[in-house]
């Protein structure tokens, strides 16, 4: 049978993905353990198309305990530097929990467990809580996003918060020789060599409000009043990129993991109702491949960085730029570096995070893991640059 994949349009979060669920049957979920990952792990205000709304969430924790599973858990482990408490409280996933008799777990609160990844070309072994054994069955219910370093982040790319701790940093530090890699980026290698063993069971994505452009937290947010729903969470993330105005193929870690076999993502292989969905492709404004290009005036060196260090970057860019025009190169421009592989930066080069300390000797060193930009400033303040 083709991989299912429902797409519904409507104005109300909780009632749109009831009426997309009701088109399942999902009769194999009684008395399964399931586990719920959103994206819940920065802090957002529900409708700001940073994290998963609330009330799309209760349409799933509904819908499954209509389905009599045997127990129903939300799970989510927060970006570094965000405490669990604060963005479960902020994202509304807190208030949902306790008003449903639902758990809500901090999914980094537990010791971890190593997972081999047969087959695995850039990662051979992951790490993740331990609590995962927990479960039988897995649904992601991300947000749809553009992302700087992978274009979309929807279900697959959502499971890279069941890591552990580090372990999700790990993935945009890795490095790959150029036969493996063939030009893509390691990080879409790593989510696809991750799918191996970490694939979900089922996909909601949220599309009621997305973000384009600078995502996954700092773009733009986007009403698309949609719903996407699927079997198979590889085919539902190629509607979800299609709808979005992105070939599925020209995204690499989804071709990379329907090239394995999890998944279909030529569209016409995947039963998709309603057959006109395309009436509410939407085009997302893509994320533009090197910050410079919304900042002119800035030369950023990006090497190996995580999302922890981007999204510092980008509150810096956004609530200090002004201040930054006293630290211009021989060049005009500001150059700021992160990321563990950095190397080759200009001298007076303002280096953000613990993983550009090799490089001290070369610019502005500010610690942190990340340093939030408050305290960048403070930094370069402090240090009289």
């Amino acid at each position: 049978m083709n991989p299912k994949v429902v797409v519904v349009k409507g104005k109300d979060p909780y009632r749109t993905t009831q009426k997309a669920l009701q088109q399942f049957s999902l009769k194999e979920l009684r008395s399964r353990r399931i586990l719920i990952k959103p994206n819940g792990a920065r802090l957002a205000s529900p409708g700001e198309g940073v994290t998963t709304h609330p009330m799309v969430v209760e349409a799933l924790v509904d819908y499954l305990l209509e389905q009599r599973a045997g127990e129903v858990v939300i799970g989510e482990s927060c970006i570094f530097g965000v405490d669990s408490k604060e963005a479960f409280l902020m994202t509304g996933l807190k208030e949902l929990s306790e008003r449903k008799g639902v758990e809500l777990i901090d999914l980094d609160q537990t010791d971890p467990i190593e997972m081999a990844i047969p087959g695995g070309q850039i990662l051979k072994k992951i790490k993740v809580p331990t609590i995962i054994k927990r479960f039988d069955f897995i649904i992601s219910a991300p947000v749809m996003k553009t992302h700087m370093h992978t274009r979309v982040t929807l279900s697959l790319k959502n499971m890279k918060g069941v890591l552990w701790r580090r372990e999700k940093a790990r993935l945009h530090q890795l490095q790959g020789n150029r036969k493996i890699l063939q030009g893509m980026k390691a990080l879409d290698l790593a989510i696809s060599d991750m799918a191996l063993v970490l694939f979900p069971h089922f996909a909601l994505i949220d599309g009621t409000t997305g973000m384009e452009g600078m995502g996954p937290s700092y773009g733009v947010k986007k009403e698309m009043g949609l719903i996407v729903a699927g079997d198979n969470p590889l085919c539902t993330d190629a509607v979800g990129a299609r709808l979005m105005g992105f070939l599925p193929e020209e995204i690499s870690h989804l071709r990379l993991s329907a090239e394995r076999g999890l998944g279909e993502i030529q569209l016409e292989k995947i039963l998709i109702e309603p057959k006109d969905y395309l009436k509410w492709e939407n085009p997302f404004e893509p994320p533009p491949t090197e910050l410079s290009l919304p900042f002119p005036d800035l030369v950023v060196h990006d090497q190996g960085s995580c999302s922890a260090c981007l999204s510092t970057l980008f509150v810096l860019l956004h609530r200090h730029q002004d201040e930054l025009t006293d630290h211009r190169l021989g060049d005009d421009k500001i150059h700021l570096g992160i990321g563990k592989h950095l190397e080759n930066v200009p001298s007076g080069t303002i280096l953000i995070g613990n993983c550009t300390h090799k490089m001290k000797k070369r610019g502005v060193f500010v610690r942190g893991c990340p340093p939030v930009a408050s305290e960048v400033m403070r930094s370069l303040q402090s240090k009289g640059v």
